[in-house]
């Protein structure tokens, strides 16, 4: 049973992102363990969806252990800390990286950000609605395991997607997060991205196993959103702080991040000409 306080806490995120402009979404990435590639999903998915024609915002929020700006080949001077001690206004801080995805940093080795409060998660919360640059997806990249400020976050957004392996202990541990989401907030839209596959066929295998696991234990219906392959070039991209949409954008990691990212906004799989991506995204979000 979950006490009162922490149902309230939750309860006022969430109510404090549906004020936010109805042009904007928030999507929270998490996983339930680390290693399994989520913030290299989240900054590849960033860069995806800036390709397709929407303004990006990421925001690292794996506090303590922040990598964000590192991925994207930017030094930050200025992080969420300076946010939290009053020295800094959100939007001040947020950089611009590869692929001109804009970010903000979380600030690695920051002690602090791991004992964040609610009233301090709630104030970057606010601070993220009264963003002066238009913005059409921000992309939360969580901590990854299971902590309050971590399922605050999930719940406070539009929608959360877990990054899994086909490891059995990725499993294990992505199946525990989303109960723990769903106990406080059933309804939550909850989607599943495998990463680091060796094939479509175990990708498919697993990912629709695990829903079906969900579904009967926990009632609830998440999507698969996709699957992302093992690319030997995507190692060599993290050591050159270079993601793998930008060194190798043909790759096959590459295109079933770009597939992923269309699933997202609901584009055609096929490829648009520039022409006809353009007239789409202007009917669709009125740009």
């Amino acid at each position: 049973m979950i006490n009162q306080p922490i149902r309230d806490q939750a309860h006022n995120l969430r109510e404090l992102v549906g004020k936010s402009k109805s042009n904007m979404k928030i999507i929270s990435v998490s996983s339930g363990k680390g290693g399994v590639g989520k913030s290299s999903i989240s900054v590849n998915l960033a860069i995806a969806l800036s390709n397709l024609g929407m303004r990006v915002l990421v925001i690292d929020a794996d506090f303590g252990l922040a990598n964000v700006d590192v991925m994207l080949g930017i030094h930050s001077k200025y992080n969420i800390s300076h946010v939290i001690r009053g020295e800094k206004k959100l939007y001040e801080i947020i950089q611009t990286g590869h692929g001109g995805v804009r970010f903000i940093s979380g600030g690695s080795g920051v002690s602090e950000l791991l004992r964040m409060s609610e009233s301090q998660i709630k104030e970057i919360m606010k601070g993220i609605m009264v963003l002066r640059e238009p913005t059409d997806i921000i992309i939360i990249d969580t901590g990854a395991g299971i902590n309050e400020n971590i399922v605050q976050l999930l719940l406070s957004s539009n929608e959360t997607i877990i990054v899994a392996t086909p490891e059995p202990t990725s499993v294990l541990d992505s199946y525990a997060l989303i109960k723990t989401v769903v106990l406080r907030e059933q309804a939550h839209p909850i989607r599943i991205i495998m990463n680091k596959c060796d094939n479509r066929k175990e990708a498919e295998s697993i990912a629709e196993g695990f829903r079906e696991v969900v579904k009967r234990n926990l009632a609830v219906d998440i999507q698969a959103l996709g699957y992302v392959m093992f690319d030997q070039e995507l190692p060599k991209s993290i050591k050159r702080q270079l993601p793998i949409l930008i060194s190798h954008p043909q790759g096959v990691a590459a295109r079933e991040l770009m597939a992923i990212a269309r699933t997202l906004i609901d584009l055609p799989a096929m490829p648009l000409s520039s022409g006809r991506l353009s007239r789409l995204l202007s009917r669709m979000f009125g740009h």
